[in-house]
């Protein structure tokens, strides 16, 4: 496994927040027993890649339609949901925090907790009790588990007001799961749109590409490098090793199981390859602002990396549209 960092070892704990976030809402639901690294897999985070090919801006990990991409996940593990707001750079109007508040309240007297945006640092966390006497919500990110007074909701470090609710739980089977983070994994990588509409961003293969051009421009934001470097490398440690779960898991009877936990397993190994490529990446420019990547000796160790990294994970893209094929081809239902 290279010479990796090794703080993804036992997969208790991501980096990548809103993955962190829906594995906590799981536990309030019937999918508790979805370890980190299923919901990782199933929601196609492990496979996600966004980058500004400008400087590598530290926003391209969050610049997608939030209520878009959530939802099409929170489907996948079998859930319908609500939202308000999304990523808008502009705070709520007392009408859109009050609605935000509504929601919140109505999930949480449910017992289930809710998705949320920059409630103590711009990421991704769970809001899970309220006080109507105090006016607070209890919440909890990254950084902090606490108090926050209502009329902070979407008013924080970026004013953008985002909460995400479950609302209802249709019945899906693992097989069904499977096939549609395979179509949502191989859509990201393929095809342009999981971002804000911005030129700048480029996702799946093509953010190796627009990784590798900031390099040659010579224009690396150093710490939005190092975050990359971190959320990338940890979502494909969850990748290669939700690969080899699904492999072992299809090592079945039939001919068409058998296929698939044998792609599953190729796909693993370039997966792995994809990690310990980015986990040299992670050591070169640690986070949080370690590293000098503009210059040119240490860009060119990075294009190298990157590229080596970006031919693996396509071979590992090709096997995963194989996969997706056989259970196309086996299938009597239809996922996303």
């Amino acid at each position: 496994m290279g010479n990796r960092p090794d703080f993804t070892n036992n997969f208790k704990h991501t980096n990548v927040t809103d993955t962190g976030s829906i594995y906590s809402i799981l536990q309030y639901t019937d999918w508790q027993n979805l370890s980190l690294v299923e919901v990782a897999g199933y929601t196609a985070n492990a496979f996600r890649i966004i980058i500004d090919r400008e400087r590598v801006d530290v926003a391209g990990y969050s610049a997608f339609e939030w209520p878009l991409h959530h939802e099409e996940q929170f489907a996948n593990l079998g859930f319908r949901t609500r939202y308000e707001g999304g990523p808008t750079a502009i705070p709520p109007t007392p009408e859109e925090l009050e609605r935000a508040l509504k929601l919140i309240q109505w999930s949480v007297d449910r017992g289930i907790a809710v998705l949320a945006w920059d409630l103590f640092v711009p990421e991704f966390g769970i809001i899970y009790g309220y006080n109507d006497e105090t006016r607070t919500l209890r919440c909890r990110d990254i950084t902090k588990d606490g108090e926050l007074p209502y009329d902070k909701l979407g008013r924080g470090q970026v004013h953008e007001l985002y909460v995400m609710a479950v609302t209802e739980t249709l019945p899906v089977d693992k097989r069904t799961m499977l096939r549609g983070a395979l179509k949502l994994a191989v859509r990201h990588a393929r095809e342009q749109g999981y971002k804000r509409e911005d030129s700048r961003y480029r996702n799946g293969l093509a953010g190796y590409d627009a990784w590798i051009e900031a390099f040659g421009n010579r224009n690396v934001d150093v710490y939005g490098n190092t975050l990359h470097g971190l959320y990338v490398f940890d979502q494909r440690c969850f990748a290669a090793q939700f690969l080899k779960q699904v492999a072992l898991e299809y090592e079945g009877e039939s001919s068409a199981d058998k296929q698939l936990s044998s792609l599953a397993g190729k796909a693993a190994v370039h997966y792995d390859n994809v990690a310990d490529r980015l986990g040299e990446f992670v050591v070169r420019f640690p986070f949080p602002n370690g590293g000098d990547p503009n210059n040119p000796e240490e860009a060119a160790a990075a294009v190298r990396i990157l590229r080596e990294a970006r031919a693996e994970e396509e071979q590992g893209v090709r096997l995963l549209e194989q996969m997706l094929q056989v259970l196309d081809d086996n299938s009597n239902g239809s996922a996303i």
